[in-house]
């Protein structure tokens, strides 16, 4: 958990790291497992690196940081499975603290100093009733089990005084019911009170009530969050390292595909966890109304993750997992251990579904007010109307093949209106927009339904790749086009029997003595628009007998010339937007090949990644709105309230996600976790589709006549095809583990 700490983050971050690492990485927790007592690592980061007071306000000793700031602290916890109350003291107890107007201060610095162990006794206000008696009050009542508990010095009593929502501050003279851990490193207990005496001066005023103490607990299911994530990829980094020396038939385990993709799918699931952690820290420290539900889905998913990992761990380590020796065990019992605390993930999913389903929570992100976003909606607004009214929310996957004239018509109306090329530099014709605007247009098209972009191909792929590789001329002349809403491109990538496997090309391209230009023989398949496109860039074999990588060519070709043959391809919902394009001894002008023979597949690759760019936010909004759509049919089934909550966790998660790679893109620190986002696009979308089938019911068996549940029916048929082109979901999962795990290849024949 790297991304957006700023440099006194990621200091203390990394101080923290090397205190756990000097104290033995793991060591701790496992004499802790075996009866130890936390004394020492507790003193060290209470008290020597005052942890504790990092989120508290200066005028009680804390730091004053924001929540962003405890976050990669408490990972680093996590991954170590650290026995001190650092969570309970400073998550929680801290957080509800601070919601109180009176009489906290003295506890808070008591935190601060690291002088106190905290506990919080119960997460509502129902566990426990207080009354009034002479010289302050009595308590009466019953926790659940509590973390903590058993060492706490400082323990936070929720009740009902009157049926008011009070809080009593409890510092000595309670005697608990220490039960038998089922994870040893976090003790847990009980505490029992019958007419149990409380002075006056333990009684705390809570500002907002149970407002407040809600948004303290948003906040410390963040920090729980990030510390079961924190243990997590801890547990997921030593496995890792613990296949790779593991040999079995000969061949390390890690080169066996069937691990391989079981690592790839866990390194995905905690990239994922990881953006939705920190998002919605910056979403607490923004005031962001979204916090609520974002922590929720944090902490929900935090411990279905964990537990996942860790079940994960224990069959990947095969015998030695189930041993007390090897340290899977620890974390899945730490996992099992905290799974409904204080109640399930399913429950929390549920709560935001049901916030979903009452209109309480949107599914679609509200507009920003600034005047670049105001200017785009207000263009928008005025021309995407009339005429163009039509091709509201068409033509995107799917309905690629609708209003194509129309649709070329509006790219020509965007084009005029400076709205083409917004992140290409000015020198070329673009407007050299800032990632942040940017981000701000595509959101904006994808809010009032813009249309399946025609030129997105040439846009989003050609250019940035003639900008990068083309030459001179090559840029003059067909970057204009583009940039005009004149020009329109296809992509010939994929081929018959060569599936996701590029390498595989067998299209060949031979060079013309005479006048240098290439001959291409071939066939391409899945291939976008081209019926209807006017260029198409094609990766070819020039050099006779290469094979895989090597001897491939990039090439610009007209598609208007003998030669080239299409042939529609008819998809499940009825469609066509796909097409077979056949070559025989078509021609590609010398000058339109860029690169020399053997650089396609370096030109090829860079385009590919030219894909994962800003344009995702605008496809996350797009997904936002078919959400939405799913949501507004689903108005009174309120047993998909946890379905509706999770996939509502899953975009918001991506949306974190995205802008994080933006930045690490931008900062030029592109990171594996890059790899992740197709497979994790397409397996929500698809996810998304089979729930809006689930709502539908016993509707689904027939064609509706209504627009909105029609296009979600050819949702749940095209997103069958999402986890398959732009590279399988298999094949993703293969690369994510051999390029950003560094795990074996899988053996490979010759070439490739």
């Amino acid at each position: 958990m790297d991304g957006g700490m700023n440099d006194d983050t990621r200091m203390i971050r990394d101080g923290v790291a090397r205190f756990l690492a000097d104290q033995g990485g793991l060591a701790p927790a496992r004499a802790c497992h075996d009866g130890a007592t936390g004394a020492a690592i507790w003193t060290g980061l209470a008290q020597d690196l005052q942890l504790c007071g990092l989120t508290l306000p200066e005028d009680v000793g804390g730091m004053g940081l924001d929540l962003s700031a405890l976050v990669p602290v408490v990972y680093e916890l996590g991954r170590v499975l650290a026995p001190a109350p650092v969570v309970s003291t400073v998550g929680l107890v801290a957080e509800v603290l601070q919601h109180a107007c009176t009489g906290a201060e003295v506890h808070l610095s008591a935190i601060a100093e690291g002088s106190v162990q905290g506990a919080l006794a119960a997460w509502d206000f129902d566990h426990f009733t207080a009354t009034t008696v002479s010289g302050g009050f009595e308590l009466t009542g019953e926790s659940a089990l509590v973390p903590d508990l058993a060492g706490a010095t400082l323990v936070l009593v929720p009740a009902r005084l009157a049926g008011e929502p009070v809080l009593f501050a409890l510092t000595g003279g309670v005697e608990v019911q220490v039960a038998e851990a089922f994870d040893p490193t976090r003790p847990v207990a009980r505490l029992h009170l019958v007419a149990h005496p409380v002075p006056a001066t333990a009684f705390l005023t809570l500002c907002d009530g149970a407002n407040g103490m809600e948004r303290a607990l948003d906040r410390g299911r963040i920090v729980l969050a990030a510390e079961a994530a924190g243990a997590a990829r801890g547990l997921f980094d030593l496995t890792q390292d613990y296949i790779a020396g593991r040999v079995q038939f000969g061949r390390s385990i890690a080169s066996f595909q069937a691990i391989k993709h079981r690592m790839a799918a866990l390194f995905v699931a905690l990239n994922t966890l990881d953006a939705l952690i920190a998002g919605a820290a910056e979403a607490a420290d923004a005031g962001d109304p979204v916090v609520g539900a974002e922590a929720r889905a944090a902490w929900a998913m935090a411990r279905e993750v964990h537990l996942r990992v860790a079940a994960e761990a224990v069959q990947l380590h095969g015998g030695v997992g189930v041993t007390w020796e090897y340290p899977p065990h620890l974390f899945f019992k730490r996992a099992r251990a905290q799974a409904h605390w204080p109640d399930a993930p399913k429950q929390g999913f549920a709560r935001i579904g049901q916030a979903l389903l009452t209109g309480a929570l949107a599914a679609v992100p509200p507009a920003q007010d600034t005047p670049f976003r105001t200017g785009i909606r207000t263009w928008l607004a005025e021309h995407l109307t009339g005429r163009f009214a039509p091709l509201v929310d068409r033509g995107h996957a799917g309905d690629g093949d609708t209003l194509v004239d129309l649709r070329k018509e509006w790219e020509r109306a965007m084009a005029a209106g400076g709205w083409l090329g917004l992140g290409l530099p000015d020198s070329a014709g673009g407007r050299g927009l800032s990632v942040a605007d940017q981000v701000a247009f595509h959101e904006e098209y994808a809010r009032v339904g813009g249309p399946g972009r025609m030129g997105h191909i040439g846009e989003g792929l050609v250019a940035p790749t003639l900008l990068t590789f083309g030459t001179e001329d090559q840029q003059a002349r067909f970057l204009p086009g583009i940039l005009n809403g004149e020009t329109y491109w296809a992509q010939g990538y994929s081929e018959p029997g060569a599936g996701s496997d590029l390498a595989a090309v067998r299209t060949k391209a031979r060079q013309c003595p005479e006048t240098g230009d290439w001959l291409v023989s071939g066939q391409k398949i899945w291939t976008s628009l081209a019926h209807v496109s006017d260029w198409i860039f094609v990766l070819a074999r020039a050099e006779e007998g290469s094979t895989g990588r090597n001897g491939l060519i990039f090439l610009l070709m007209p598609l208007e010339q003998a030669g080239i043959e299409f042939r529609p391809i008819k998809q499940m919902g009825g469609g066509a937007e796909f097409n077979e394009v056949f070559f025989d001894n078509a021609r590609a002008k010398a000058i339109d090949a860029i690169g020399a023979p053997g650089d396609g597949w370096r030109v090829a690759m860079a385009l590919l990644g030219f894909e994962r760019g800003i344009s995702t936010l605008g496809q996350q909004m797009g997904f936002a709105r078919e959400l939405a759509s799913v949501i507004h049919l689903a108005q009174k089934r309120e047993d998909l309230a946890e379905s509706l909550g999770r996939a509502w966790a899953g975009l918001r998660a991506m949306r974190h996600g995205a802008l994080r790679m933006l930045q690490a893109q931008a900062e030029g620190q592109a990171g594996a976790s890059m790899l992740g986002y197709k497979l994790e696009w397409s397996e929500w979308h698809r996810a998304l589709g089979d729930l809006a089938m689930e709502v539908l019911g016993v509707g689904a068996a027939a064609w509706s006549d209504d627009p909105e549940t029609r296009r979600l029916q050819h949702l749940y048929l095209f997103s069958r095809a999402d986890t398959i082109y732009g590279g399988t979901s298999e094949i993703q999962l293969n690369i994510i583990a051999e390029q950003g795990l560094k795990m074996p290849r899988e053996p490979r024949g010759a070439g490739k």
